[in-house]
Formats: C-alpha cells, structure tokens, sequence
C-alpha cells in the first residue's frame, strides 16, 4: 500500500483540500487493512490503497457526525435534530463495496459449522 495513493484517494471520498491533519487516520486505516491481509496476498495490489482510503473515510465520517451532533447551533440548542447518518452510511456501503472487491486478498474470518454429524449416522 501507498500512503500517498491513499492520502489522495482519502482527500477525492472526503472533499477536503488537505490530508495533513487526518496523517494519523489514514496511518489507522493502514494498519487495519494490513492486519486484514492474509498471508499469501500482495500488499502492492492497488485495491487495498482503496480499501484503506475507504477505511479513513468511514471514520473520518463518524468523527464529523459525532462533533457536528454535540455542536451548538446559534440558537443555543445542539444539533442532535441534524441528521449526519446518511453520510455516514454511505461512506460504510463505499467501504464494504471496497472490502468486497478486496475479499480475494483478505483473509475470512467467517467460519460456520453447517452441520455436525451424529455418532455412527453418514450425511
């Protein structure tokens, strides 16, 4: 992964004009897609720059909703009537939709038993 591809990808999600102040939230999202990979994936695969830009994106969604939420509004009332869940909620389907198109590379952590057999019985 490319943290400046990712940088770059971070600021085209968010619209901001810099990504300076969000270093350490795209360095976050970096460590959480790497501890993602499985073993035998290319780090270098440019769907994980995408995934990770994602992954700083959704949390840098939910840190604007929660300040904009606890913000007071001129009136002196706070914003909790704002709704800032649609900009989140699309910034979690971006990066699931990102995920998805990640899966081969990451490792699935998904394990169901569908069926235990009992003694003696074949299924």
């Amino acid at each position: 992964m490319r943290k400046a591809k990712i940088a770059q990808l971070f600021l085209l999600f968010t619209g901001l004009p810099s990504a300076a102040e969000w270093d350490d939230l795209i360095d976050a999202a970096m460590s959480k897609v790497h501890g993602m990979l499985r073993a035998d994936a290319d780090p270098a695969d440019i769907r994980l720059c995408y995934l990770a830009a994602a992954a700083a994106n959704l949390q840098y969604r939910q840190i604007v909703s929660a300040r904009a939420a606890a913000a007071p509004t001129y009136a002196g009332d706070t914003g909790a009537r704002r709704d800032n869940s649609s900009q989140c909620s699309l910034a979690e389907r971006l990066f699931l939709d990102y995920k998805a198109a990640a899966a081969p590379l990451l490792c699935d952590d998904a394990f169901i038993f569908q069926t235990i057999p009992e003694a003696g019985r074949c299924t």
